[in-house]
C-alpha cells in the first residue's frame, strides 16, 4: 500500500503545471537531479519490501533489478508523459537519476530485510 500511495504522490508531483521553484535548490547546481534521485529511492525501496520473490531473504540480485526495470520504465513514461504538462518538458537525465536512485532504494531495502530479525536466526531445539 506503501509503494502504491508513493506512486500516486509522484505522478501528482509529475502532474503538476509549472511548479514554483525550490528555495534551497537555489545555488545548488543540478539540485532536481538529487530530488529525482531521492523521490526514486523511496519508491525503489518501497517496492522492493512490496513484491514479494521466491527464495531466500535477503539481498536479491534478481529483485533489484526487477525493481530497477520497472522503475526506469515509470520514469522514463513520466518523463514523456510530461511533455503535454504545461511548464514541463521531458528530460532524459531526469529519468537516469530517476533509475539511479531506484537502484539505490532497492539495495537498500535488500540489505534492510536480510538483516536478523529476533527469533529467525535462533537455533534449532534439540531433540530428546
Amino acid at each position: 500500500m506503501a509503494a502504491f500511495a508513493w506512486g500516486v504522490f509522484l505522478l501528482t508531483l509529475t502532474s503538476w503545471p509549472s511548479p514554483p521553484e525550490v528555495p534551497l535548490a537555489a545555488g545548488i547546481p543540478n539540485f532536481d537531479k538529487i530530488v529525482h534521485f531521492g523521490l526514486y529511492a523511496v519508491a525503489g525501496f518501497l517496492l522492493y519490501l512490496a513484491v514479494r520473490w521466491p527464495g531466500r531473504e535477503g539481498f536479491s540480485l534478481a529483485r533489484v533489478l526487477a525493481i530497477v526495470g520497472t522503475m526506469a520504465a515509470l520514469g522514463t513514461v513520466d518523463e514523456v508523459h510530461q511533455t503535454w504538462i504545461p511548464g514541463r518538458s521531458c528530460d532524459p537525465a531526469d529519468a537516469l537519476f530517476d533509475s539511479i536512485g531506484a537502484c539505490a532504494g532497492a539495495i537498500a531495502a535488500s540489505a534492510a530485510s536480510g538483516r536478523a530479525r529476533p527469533g529467525r536466526n535462533a537455533a534449532p531445539a534439540a531433540r530428546a
